[in-house]
């Protein structure tokens, strides 16, 4: 097909498109007429005149509680699509737009245009994207509300299976947000909202439905139960949102008359007529205001307008370099970046739930971080928590009111203090001694033989599954070209690999390869080649995380911790550390609230498990946009 028979058929779809709504409201308003062709225009005057003025000013209240919601649920899709846009701008613009929309129809395209042009930052297709996911989470909440309320109220109005199909979306759409939070369709990615994020859209769609359906319940003049008349407006809004005709005119009062058959008509029709003036007429006069206003003072202050800068991502170098845990250097491959100054600054990195702040603070203390942790993760709906924090900045965010756990210990050897001699280096002399019978020999490597690297890591994913992520590294030939690397060799073929991160504060042990037939002591000959060099550079040298051990904890957590790590294949790392008599230093994690800390944990579980693709490593070391100069005195000063 050529682009030019192409093109007219996009555009006959488009064509239908746009008259499918209107030929529904045209429809819709026949047989509205048809059904009111025996009302007298003089009772429904007379109806309408009967409305109160408490009635009015409850209605109006009603109406603006609605619309605050309505914004807030703008706010909270802001943060998920990470717009920039400032809460106060997008709930203001947010029930702007929908103001416009319910009134004009074709919700998506009106959306998105009134919130282009609202906050022209935003960008057409930034606004299409808040536009399209502000309308598919509300339809998806309105039919979970709208299930839940027949369900409850009025068994009657809707079939139970389609009531519990709207309550299954309802409780799987969290499911899906934990376990699989980013669903791609060919070339697209969608990203799931955040549990934070569902809770809160949840919240909103219920308390913006609740006040519209008070405002028309305050203008019936007869004695509906709000019980009845709330599960039969959400029908019929749902009717009029379906249609996509301005206002849902047609489908909403259809929907009405046949739900609500002891009402009278003429009373009916007021009491929609007054609703419309009030939910409908009132907030897009009112949207159209603000609109111009917004408009004239662009006009008046063009030249003051500063376009958003995006936060770099990169990492200075020299934060790396002399950062209190050389683990740091996890942000050249997992996409952390930079939360801070370069005062006070911390590796952080995203997660679907969670934005989590990785180790210690790259310079300064945890505790003034933390206020700025939380706004940014509240700013895209995601939990606050740091992980893998030391005993002293675990104790700073407890004085915040933080809540903590004790979730692992770093392994530390002093090189200067390691000796093989004694009883409890009679294991790691035994392993050293099976090694060197195998004639296993090990070189601290300059040029890496990366694709028999490649093979060793295949090897040892085939065997112990795919490796975690995040606060771990994966085998990549840029990443690990920036770390220190020592080979185990029998005769010319290489059977086994360490790597370490590397900076002027210590060595932290990453990567663990081997093969399949791995000579027994091999991985233990590794580690001491590296105390050797660490001892004559006068480095501590870590072995990472292990599984933490605290002998005043209950019997019954020491056991669950037994049994996790068991059921991991950690029994047998631990016993290989522990063969290095290191001594232990506690890590925390700490949440600002017990819940918090149950949901990032799990979060971050799933997190480290779950296959994704490697990040690009910063491999070109480009300094970052921060004030070069103050990075290195920040860093000099740690």
């Amino acid at each position: 097909m050529t682009m030019a028979s192409g093109a007219p058929r996009r555009g006959r779809r488009g064509v239908m498109r746009l008259a499918l709504p209107l030929t529904i409201g045209a429809v819709c308003l026949w047989l509205l007429a048809g059904r009111l062709s025996s009302l007298e225009p003089a009772h429904l005057w007379d109806a309408f005149r009967a409305v109160q003025a408490p009635q009015w000013a409850a209605a109006v209240a009603a109406t603006a509680l609605s619309f605050w919601a309505l914004g807030r649920y703008d706010a909270v899709m802001h943060r998920h699509l990470r717009t920039g846009v400032s809460d106060t701008e997008a709930q203001v613009s947010g029930a702007s737009a929908i103001a416009f929309a319910q009134v004009l129809g074709l919700g998506v395209v009106t959306g998105t245009l009134a919130r282009w042009k609202l906050v022209p930052g935003l960008g057409a297709m930034r606004a299409a994207q808040v536009t399209a996911a502000v309308s598919l989470s509300f339809l998806l909440a309105w039919a979970v509300v709208t299930g839940l309320a027949c369900l409850v109220l009025a068994p009657g109005l809707l079939p139970v299976g389609l009531a519990l199909m709207a309550l299954f979306l309802g409780l799987g759409l969290p499911a899906l947000s934990l376990f699989v939070p980013q669903l791609r369709l060919g070339r697209w990615r969608l990203r799931i909202p955040s549990l934070h994020a569902i809770a809160a859209i949840a919240f909103f769609a219920v308390i913006d439905t609740f006040a519209a359906a008070v405002a028309l319940h305050v203008l019936l003049p007869g004695a509906v139960p709000f019980t009845l008349l709330l599960p039969c407006f959400l029908l019929a809004l749902g009717a009029g949102l379906f249609g996509s005709t301005p206002g849902g005119v047609g489908p909403f009062e259809l929907t009405l008359l046949a739900l609500l058959p002891q009402v009278a008509e003429a009373e009916l029709m007021a009491t929609i007529l007054a609703f419309r003036l009030v939910y409908y007429a009132a907030p897009a006069t009112i949207a159209l205001g603000y609109a111009m206003a917004q408009g004239l003072h662009r006009a008046r202050h063009w030249e003051d307008h500063v376009p958003r800068r995006h936060v770099p991502r990169d990492i200075p170098e020299l934060l790396l370099d002399l950062a209190p845990r050389s683990e740091c250097g996890l942000a050249r491959q997992n996409g952390a970046r930079m939360l801070g100054t370069s005062h006070n600054s911390a590796l952080v990195i995203d997660t679907p739930q969670s934005l989590t702040l990785l180790f210690d603070p790259l310079c300064g203390p945890l505790k003034p971080l933390l206020p700025r942790l939380a706004a940014a993760a509240r700013s895209s709906n995601r939990i606050a928590v740091a992980y893998k924090c030391s005993a002293r900045n675990a104790v700073g965010a407890r004085d915040l009111g933080w809540k903590c756990l004790r979730v692992a210990d770093e392994a530390i050897v002093m090189p200067q203090d390691f000796t093989l001699e004694g009883s409890r280096f009679r294991q790691l002399r035994r392993k050293l001694r099976n090694a060197e019978k195998a004639g296993i020999s090990v070189t601290r490597a300059r040029q890496l033989p990366f694709d028999q690297m490649a093979a060793l890591d295949l090897s040892w994913s085939a065997e112990h599954g795919q490796a975690r992520g995040l606060s771990t590294g994966r085998y990549d030939p840029d990443y690990v070209a920036d770390q220190r690397c020592y080979l185990a060799w029998r005769g010319e073929k290489l059977v086994a690999f360490v790597t370490f991160h590397e900076n002027r504060q210590q060595l932290c042990l990453d990567l663990m390869r081997h093969g399949a037939d791995l000579p027994d002591g091999t991985m233990h000959l590794l580690i001491t080649a590296a105390l050797q060099d660490a001892r004559a550079e006068g480095l501590p040298l870590s072995l990472a995380a292990m599984p933490a051990r605290d002998l005043r904890e209950h019997p019954l957590m020491a056991r669950l911790r037994n049994r996790i790590a068991r059921q991991s294949g950690g029994a047998g790392l631990i016993r290989f550390k522990d063969s290095f008599a290191p001594r232990r230093i506690p890590l925390y994690m700490t949440a600002p609230s017990h819940l918090s800390l149950i949901l990032a944990a799990a979060d971050l579980a799933l997190a480290m498990r779950r296959p994704a693709p490697r990040a690009q490593p910063l491999s070109t070391r480009q300094q970052a946009s921060y004030d070069g100069e103050t990075a290195k005195a920040c860093a000099l000063r740690s």
